[in-house]
């Protein structure tokens, strides 16, 4: 009897998990996010595009074009700017939009909240991360489509780091997103928070904390290789440290907000 309920407790467990992410990822919300992130790339990298679509009708361009395209596209100010506010449009509205249609109130008791609220951050998390990953995959390869053609033969480059940190950072930004909508009960700051504290942190870096690096999200979408000790490496550990300690201030928050609602009703 107790395995018994030990697997159906865990294929509870895993059901809310699997729905929560794969509500995450198939929604329209993420689409949009992944096209956003393509158009965001596409216009930091389209000085770049052009210019070798130019050089391109005096003979064939340097292989590995297309990949210099990619990378200024990524240092560029229309990706760092778009980019925190698509990472969180996927999922991190979710949690509160459950809780203001009435929803939670049939599937919390089934789901258990502990696993409930673990669902929600893995699933934002993971669609804040997959969004900024699959958009940077779809820009790179239209343009190993348009530009290889053009240019002359070489060797292929490794662009599985740069996978890893978009979605690390993708996923940092999304939490963000998240944590400050349940703090302020506000949907509106899933979307907005992101985009405010990152050019806050900017600034904080490029005015007052000059030496203090680890907080410039641009350092995070592009390390210097002098900053840091492992190079893309150390800015994937240290999106994943910030990550986690994000986690560990939303669970509280998420209970606090639900005991909160749960108040509203006994109260009503």
């Amino acid at each position: 009897m107790d395995r018994a309920q030990e697997s159906s407790k865990q294929l509870r467990i895993n059901n809310t998990i699997s729905s929560c992410i794969k509500q995450a990822l198939t929604g329209r919300l993420f689409f949009l996010a992944v096209a956003g992130i393509v158009f965001a790339l596409g216009i930091g990298g389209f000085a770049d595009f052009w210019k070798a679509a130019g050089d391109y009708r005096e003979g064939l361009i340097a292989y590995g074009t297309h990949l210099t395209v990619l990378q200024n596209a990524i240092k560029s100010d229309a990706l760092c700017l778009l980019l925190p506010v698509f990472a969180a449009l996927p999922y991190t509205s979710a949690f509160l939009e459950e809780i203001d249609s009435g929803f939670i109130k049939s599937y919390l008791p089934r789901a258990g909240r502990w696993h409930y609220i673990s669902a929600k951050i893995l699933a934002a998390a993971i669609s804040g991360g997959a969004a900024c990953t699959l958009g940077t995959g779809v820009y790179y390869n239209l343009l190993r489509l348009i530009l290889l053609p053009m240019e002359k033969q070489g060797t292929a480059e490794k662009t599985d780091a740069t996978y890893v940190l978009f979605f690390c950072i993708g996923m940092v930004f999304s939490l963000i997103g998240m944590l400050f909508s349940v703090l302020t009960a506000s949907r509106y700051m899933a979307y907005a928070s992101p985009f405010v504290l990152e050019y806050t942190l900017i600034i904080l870096h490029e005015r007052y904390l000059k030496k203090l690096y680890i907080i410039n999200p641009k350092e995070w979408l592009c390390p210097s290789a002098g900053n840091w000790e492992f190079g893309e490496a150390g800015a994937v550990i240290f999106l994943i440290f910030v990550s986690m300690l994000i986690t560990v201030l939303l669970i509280p928050a998420m209970e606090r907000r639900l005991d909160g609602r749960s108040e509203e009703r006994r109260v009503g």
